[in-house]
């Protein structure tokens, strides 16, 4: 059994958007800026069906919150309408400080349904080989679906509507009040793995990766087809004999290493609107790992890592974007020593 808990902060910014500031003509005239923080619990468990098979079911659980560093209405504007608006409120229809957690409405129309539960995975996974003892390899290959939760958008961000809905003001083609994140897509996705790990007598003595490639299977019910994701993750660790003198309590280090990950996405689309902008990407993320064992069995990983994003910038609607990306992740492992016999396929 496992859980992971993973916190990402975002820097973000990208340039202004041609849209009017909310309840007036006038064209927003700053660029777009502020923090996007997300906090995750991973909770799962892996049964081995027998020798060579094993299943994994996992639960995504988040919330994530922007908060908005743009400019805010202060009450001394000649457009501000306090039955539109309050002070405090953003100057963009684009952003606002807000959590996933939270429904999101435009007027009486719902636009993101919140929560906290993300998708549902189940993967299963075959071992191809494996060096039980000493040096070796081990290679695993796996299947696995992604099962969407109903926390998610209902229409494109990027949809523009021909009136405005604040005392309709202006008649221009412009953007509305809506969400840019969520914890679904809303689609159900297939998983493919390749894991490969090799056992060394020398530095790094473990060392391997996995290549994952997920992909949907259907739109989800409001027209929106996520995009494909490449990920190749790397690591190569130590042994524990450099450590064995470093214990607090029951909790020693049993490793120490370094990571590195390559994710791909590429271009989703909203039925009608075409692609979505700046939804093509790539990310780079070097990172630390620390792994600690506890005497009773069981043990924690530490991983700390800093994100590099690139965006595609290929069609006309894409935007100048920048992300300055930090993550931790902790993460806890146990081994039940316990057969389940209706489960095990080799009794």
């Amino acid at each position: 059994m496992f859980g992971d808990f993973g916190y990402q902060y975002f820097d973000w910014w990208h340039e202004q958007v041609e849209s009017y500031k909310p309840g007036t003509n006038e064209l927003e005239d700053f660029d777009h800026f502020g923090l996007f923080k997300n906090k995750t619990i991973n909770l799962g468990f892996t049964i081995g069906l027998n020798d060579y098979w094993n299943v994994t079911v996992s639960q995504l659980i988040s919330e994530r919150c922007m908060e908005w560093e743009g400019p805010v209405f202060t009450g001394d504007e000649d457009y501000f309408d306090a039955n539109v608006h309050e002070i405090g409120d953003s100057k963009s229809v684009h952003h606002r400080t807000e959590c996933s957690s939270s429904d999101f409405f435009n007027g009486e129309k719902q636009i993101a349904f919140g929560g906290l539960l993300g998708d549902t995975r189940i993967n299963f996974r075959y071992l191809l080989f494996n060096q039980i003892k000493g040096p070796g390899s081990r290679l695993f290959l796996g299947l696995g679906f992604d099962i969407p939760s109903s926390n998610v958008i209902t229409e494109s961000p990027w949809i523009k509507s021909d009136h405005d809905n604040d005392n309709d003001l202006a008649t221009l083609d412009r953007y509305t009040p809506h969400r840019h994140f969520y914890l679904s897509d809303g689609a159900y996705k297939m998983n493919l793995e390749l894991q490969f790990f090799k056992k060394r007598m020398k530095y790094p003595v473990f060392w391997g990766g996995t290549f994952a490639f997920s992909f949907p299977l259907n739109d989800s019910k409001y027209g929106f087809t996520p995009s494909k994701r490449y990920q190749l993750s790397l690591l190569a660790m130590s042994s524990s004999l450099p450590f064995q003198k470093i214990k607090w309590g029951k909790l020693s280090v049993s490793s120490v290493g370094l990571t590195f990950t390559i994710v791909h996405a590429g271009r989703s689309e909203w039925e009608g609107q075409g692609e979505t902008p700046n939804s093509k990407s790539i990310l780079y993320a070097p990172g630390i790992n620390i792994l600690f064992g506890l005497e009773g069995g069981g043990g924690f990983g530490v991983n700390i890592s800093r994100g590099y994003e690139y965006y595609f910038n290929e069609i006309d609607s894409d935007i100048e974007e920048t992300n300055d990306i930090y993550s931790i992740n902790i993460s806890y492992r146990k081994v039940l020593d316990k057969v389940i016999d209706r489960l095990y396929w080799g009794k």
